[in-house]
């Protein structure tokens, strides 16, 4: 499992949960924080990033990646962190809070993810009717059958394909992703510059996951939502999130009453969104007092 570490030695330590599955950090996560002051630890979870193996999905579900963080944290003695995540990393972090809430000092949630089978309805059927061009190049050549049921069509031509098949797989997922960001900022999308083989073990990992609700259930979400409910927590989410919609974050609340919740007016999905980048840094600014 890769980790790196940043900034204070001895400063008030956070660790960064990435979104995904399998996407992995980047150091531009580094720019969140005032690294004079804080100690960050960036984390690709098991498969992800430069984790090895890449890819790799035995032993590789939820539990896992909660108990790789306690270990870590353990192992490089710290007491207690503030814990960082967005998207998928958002639930990870409700669910590793949940399950140490001794080891949390606070909670920064963005681009709330809550793993129920509504949002994969809509982020892969729903979300049609905003970017129908992006969908039909991401169904094309498929039956009405496999178009019913896109999530699952892919995890199959991801795990069971062949060479061929899984890299196609994997191209038409990335696309449509990066479509669905451009048409939701508004913005032209970087190309990230990333080989096919890597493509095939993100998307695998991310269809491992997705496939399996995350390998949890809304009463297991909830269960820890209302133990991370006692740590001071802060929810960074955008208005018009196509991603993880904005009725996530109304969901946790029933469970997390005492998180503050920041709106981001017209805020998308992505870091790369000045305006979610800008709130995301205050709330972290902000909670270094429970630190």
């Amino acid at each position: 499992m890769y980790f790196s570490e940043h900034g204070n030695a001895s400063g008030p330590a956070s660790v960064v949960l990435h979104g995904g599955p399998g996407s992995g950090c980047n150091f531009s996560m580094l720019d969140w924080f005032d690294l004079s002051r804080q100690r960050v630890i960036l984390i690709d979870q098991r498969g992800a990033g430069k984790s090895l193996p890449a890819g790799g999905l035995n032993h590789n579900t939820r539990t896992e990646l909660v108990f790789d963080l306690e270990q870590l944290r353990q192992t490089l003695q710290i007491a207690r962190w503030s814990v960082v995540g967005g998207s998928w990393g958002s639930i990870l972090g409700i669910v590793y809070a949940g399950s140490f809430p001794q080891a949390v000092s606070s909670l920064i949630l963005r681009g709330v993810f809550l793993a129920s089978r509504r949002e994969m309805h809509w982020f892969f059927q729903s979300l049609a009717a905003l970017v129908p061009q992006a969908w039909q190049q991401l169904t094309a050549g498929w039956t009405i059958q496999q178009k019913n049921n896109v999530l699952q069509s892919l995890t199959s031509l991801l795990h069971n394909g062949t060479l061929t098949e899984m890299q196609e797989a994997a191209q038409r997922w990335n696309d449509y992703e990066t479509a669905i960001m451009q048409a939701m900022t508004g913005l032209v999308a970087r190309q990230r510059t990333k080989e096919i083989g890597k493509l095939v073990g993100k998307y695998r990992l991310q269809s491992h996951y997705l496939s399996q609700g995350c390998f949890l259930n809304a009463r297991a979400v909830f269960r820890h939502a209302r133990v991370a409910n006692t740590i001071p927590a802060v929810i960074v989410h955008g208005t018009h999130d196509w991603i993880c919609p904005p009725e996530n974050v109304i969901c946790l609340q029933r469970f997390m009453p005492d998180a503050a919740v920041r709106w981001v007016e017209k805020g998308t999905h992505t870091t790369s969104d000045p305006a979610i980048g800008m709130a995301l840094s205050s709330a972290i600014r902000d909670m270094l007092q429970y630190s």
